[in-house]
């Protein structure tokens, strides 16, 4: 079972538009990887990062939108 921690963070508007920006860049550019890399398990193991990050990014869309 997966462990989770609870954590609470403040992010300026700015900050989280840069959060935000940043994680889409890094998604693109697993996807692009992903796609480029011949070994299986490489490319699982990108595919598992990708999908952390869509997960935080996910998460940090429905706090943006709790807020507004």
């Amino acid at each position: 079972m997966e462990r989770r921690s609870s954590m609470e963070l403040s992010l300026t508007n700015m900050e989280l538009m840069a959060l935000k920006a940043a994680l889409h860049a890094d998604i693109s550019d697993l996807i692009r990887e992903i796609a480029r890399t011949d070994h299986r398990d490489m490319r699982e193991g990108l595919k598992v990062n990708e999908e952390l990050l869509e997960s935080i990014l996910e998460k940090l869309n429905a706090a943006g939108r709790k807020a507004a």
